[in-house]
């Protein structure tokens, strides 16, 4: 007991300490911190020190709160905050805040678009007002009532287990756990871009405005434990450091002065300002430090910087605040820069080195320090341009120089002058676009990508706003549409690329066979999806890939990118390139656990007449390999886009590569990129990453009660007889593509095992081709993950293994209530079971998994759907 409490005396000093001096520093998991204790002015000061100031829209009013200020919020009022779209993905997060709130259906926090998963919105109920968290067609909500005219400091704690789900939210009010109240929606949650963050607001259902006081908003990218959510209530601690810099971190200043500015820490009598051209000299305090003891200080006056600050150079800045009174003292801050403007005319348009330029445009810059006129050079030859003078000069920042010639490269020079001194600036250059370019469309009369295209043609950019009508009248319908645009892309610049889909529902791009952007969901308006940087170089062709369903009303899809020279803008047809380059591999380019036995495919290039396929354990090799090389595998006709390599090895990482040839055309052979996969340590029996909507459905391998139906070819399938339904006939793959354990696809399973005309238990059952030797690899267990729904009727979960002959082996789950279990949950069966009901390991016919008792037929039981996922044969691990 005496160590219990000291343990808990420590834990509570710590936190005390942490809470006393919670600069931006104490908790590098602080992302956002509102406290509204500015009083004034139409910037809510961001204090977790990442600069994220919020603005304030349509004037809320500052007042009193909890802990010093607060805004307070009515009509529609809220703050917004530039540039940040808050937690994305699954990623564990807390937001917490003190509300005073009048209303139901009160928006709080919110941040991502409408969708399955998409969104983060923290609420107020719909009656009574408690607090409520939805995720997009996934809710979950508490029992405290929070309209009774008091503060309530309320909090959402998410943990990332791997899948969380909304259904798995902590919510706080008051620094305790609030009881879940019945009645909400599980959904997973993978929180996408989409719009800044708002506090008050929500840009999904602008009538949920705020009616109430609002102090203290805070966000961490981690959860925080019960007894943080409670010490950050009693104390939210003091803020040590500088905030809020003026001019802002990366700005460009106009002048050769400036006077600096920033908000103080709660604790600082008096400021260090460290100031100079070195980011590690000012880091280090190498430099001199100017002493204030007011929050600014004037430069390029006097020391260190008495004839001015130098045009075009770039500073690095930071205030240690002083208190010598306060323990800790001083407090370091972050390092802060911003830059002169050069002296030369700087920052042209088009940029320097740019492509795709319409023959049409207009050339722009911004001026020197102090430049009045321009003189402007411009020619398709360097030296002529180099060497011009005698221009007349003009006033304007922008110059026309007239139609241009397509597919050409133009050089420009702008020199700026003050009347006294002419400043010669660079020679910039462009290339205007080449006519023609484009990408393959794809279009489809569902919202599946299914069956072959209603409609194949070229459009030159995704850049669509069909509005309520269709995107080819009386040939694709309006609704309910789908879209594939496939070809390659060149970037004008090597730099690093973020491209953004622009679409009101669901959308994925790839970008060099890399999935950058995956939001295929509703949404209920058009938003930018940010993907994931992704480095490119120029003079380089890349493969790229975008899909786009609408599923009602309007409709757009446009695709933009943006680098640090190439402004955000929709990317130009003459940057397409139609897909002559094979593409779209299977498995995904850098897919890990891929099965020792995988099938390789690929979609052809529109040119190909026959592949050549590489394969290999050297990336070098397989990229540089010729066909007299050990790396060239084969030839395959058009049409047979597939390559078996056979049993692989191990935990190993192969690489391949698909040429197209067409030898009637002269640019051919078109060589492929180089993509790879690594097999696991372990071997597949089914991962689910396989199945799609052509003749691959999940339920011609996964026999369930309904059976195949009809398909084109035999063989016929009738069914099992049992209550199981296998698939998803809403998503591409008509697999489950957002409740998954590992890779883009699981297995959904419907049983009724109370159904009439059927078995009254449900099973799906696979005929195994390989892996069938239980045996290979010293393998001892099997392995299977599933996740159940916590509404579900609690049904035994079983697998089955089968031989040839004789009859199945059935194993059950220990817990009887497994079918409940709403987390992805790992079932490891020693293979030895099996072996011990007569099952012939090295021989193994057939897997099935199933709900309710095997051979049951007459007593009626539950239904409800499960997800599987990843099932896998391992050798004994040390910690399974």
């Amino acid at each position: 007991m005496f160590r219990r409490s000291i343990y808990l005396l420590a834990i509570a000093l710590l936190l005390a300490f942490i809470l006393s001096n919670v600069g931006y520093g104490a908790d590098p998991n602080l992302v956002g911190w509102w406290r509204f204790n500015d009083g004034s002015g139409a910037k809510a000061i961001d204090s977790s020190g990442h600069d994220r100031h919020g603005v304030l829209v349509n004037n809320p009013v500052w007042a009193s709160g909890v802990h010093g200020g607060a805004l307070e919020f009515a009509g529609g009022n809220r703050v917004i905050v530039p540039g940040y779209e808050g937690i994305l993905g699954s990623q564990a997060r807390t937001c917490m805040t003190w509300v005073k709130v009048s209303k139901t259906s009160a928006s709080i926090i919110t941040w991502g678009p409408s969708g399955a998963g998409t969104k983060w919105t923290i609420r107020t109920h719909n009656g009574p007002a408690v607090l409520r968290v939805e995720c997009g067609q996934g809710n979950t909500w508490g029992t405290a009532n929070l309209a009774d005219g008091n503060w309530h400091h309320v909090a959402a704690v998410l943990e990332d287990d791997g899948t969380p789900d909304i259904s798995e939210l902590k919510i706080y009010v008051d620094g305790k756990l609030d009881p879940i109240a019945t009645g909400g929606t599980p959904r997973a949650i993978n929180t996408t871009t989409g719009g800044d963050l708002q506090i008050a607001y929500d840009l999904n259902n602008t009538g949920r405005t705020y009616a109430g006081l609002m102090d203290d908003v805070r966000i961490y990218d981690r959860a925080l434990t019960d007894a943080e959510v409670q010490a950050l209530m009693n104390d939210p601690g003091t803020v040590t450091q500088a905030l809020s810099p003026d001019p802002n971190n990366g700005a460009i200043i106009e002048t050769t002065w400036y006077a600096l500015g920033w908000k103080s820490g709660d604790k600082a009598v008096s400021h260090q300002v460290y100031i100079g051209e070195s980011f590690d000299d000012v880091n280090e305090g190498k430099v001199k430090p100017i002493p204030t003891a007011s929050p600014f200080l004037l430069i390029g006056f006097d020391e260190p910087y008495p004839a001015g600050l130098t045009a075009g150079a770039k500073y690095y800045w930071r205030v240690d605040e002083v208190n010598d009174t306060a323990p800790g003292s001083s407090w370091k801050g972050n390092i802060w820069s911003f830059s002169v403007r050069p002296s030369t005319a700087w920052n042209p348009a088009p940029a320097d080195g740019a492509k795709f330029i319409d023959p049409n445009t207009r050339l722009s810059w911004d001026a020197g320090v102090g430049a009045a006129v321009f003189y402007v050079y411009f020619g398709d030859k360097f030296e002529d341009v180099n060497l011009a003078t005698g221009a007349s000069f003009i006033t304007e920042r922008s110059y026309n120089p007239g139609p241009l010639e397509a597919g050409k490269t133009y050089y420009w020079r702008v020199d700026g002058s003050d009347f006294k001194t002419t400043q010669r600036g660079k020679v910039w250059n462009f290339t205007t676009a080449t006519p023609g370019g484009g990408l393959i469309g794809e279009y489809f009369n569902n919202m599946t990508l299914s069956g072959p295209p209603i409609l194949t043609r070229v459009d030159p950019a995704v850049d669509f706003d069909y509005g309520a009508g269709s995107p080819e009248p009386n040939i694709v319908q309006p609704d309910g549409f789908s879209v594939r645009w496939r070809g390659e892309v060149e970037a004008a610049f090597s730099q690093v690329y973020t491209f953004y889909t622009r679409t009101n529902d669901g959308s994925r791009l790839w970008v060099d066979e890399q999935l950058i952007v995956d939001k295929w969901a509703w949404v209920n308006r058009v938003v930018d999806t940010r993907g994931k940087p992704i480095q490119l170089t120029t003079g380089q062709r890349y493969s790229i890939r975008m899909e786009y369903y609408n599923e009602d009303q309007e409709a757009e899809a446009h695709l933009l990118w943006e680098s640090a020279s190439q402004p955000k803008g929709v990317v130009p047809a003459a940057a397409f390139s139609p897909p002559v380059r094979a593409g779209n591999p299977s498995p995904a380019n850098g897919t890990a656990g891929v099965k020792m036995t995988p099938v390789l495919r690929w979609v052809p290039g529109i040119y190909a007449a026959s592949h050549e396929v590489y394969f290999g354990t050297d990336a070098d090799a397989v990229r540089n390999a010729t066909r007299n090389s050990s790396e060239y595998k084969t030839g395959k006709a058009l049409g047979s886009e597939s390559y078996e390599p056979g049993k692989l090895a191990w935990h190993t990482t192969y690489y391949w590569r698909v040429d197209e040839v067409n030898t009637v055309r002269p640019e051919s052979p078109w060589k492929g990129s180089l993509w790879s996969f690594t097999t696991g340590d372990f071997i597949v029996v089914d991962n689910f990453e396989d199945y799609d909507a052509g003749a691959n459905q999940i339920w011609y391998s996964w026999h369930d009660g309904l059976g195949y139906g009809t398909p084109a070819t035999p063989p016929y399938f009738a069914g099992n007889g049992t209550g199981a339904a296998v698939g998803d006939e809403t998503t591409p793959s008509y697999t489950e593509e957002t409740i998954i354990h590992g890779g883009r696809q699981s297995m959904p399973l419907a049983y009724d095992n109370n159904k009439q005309g059927y078995a009254k238990y449900s099973e799906a059952e696979m005929a195994l081709t390989a892996p069938r030797d239980w045996t290979d690899e010293g393998v001892t267990e099997l392995s299977l993950w599933f996740r159940g729904i916590a509404s579900n009727t609690a049904e035994r979960l079983y697998v089955a293994l089968s031989n040839s002959t004789g009859q199945p082996a059935v194993v059950y789950h220990d817990n009887p209530n497994a079918a409940t279990v709403e987390t992805w949950t790992e079932w490891v069966i020693p293979l030895q079971k099996f072996a011990g009901l007569g099952i012939n390991l090295t021989n193994v016919d057939r897997i099935a998994v199933g709900l309710g008792t095997r051979g049951n037929m007459t007593a009626p039981g539950g239904a409800g759907k499960m997800y599987f996922d990843d099932i896998r044969l391992y050798r004994p691990r040390s910690a399974p």
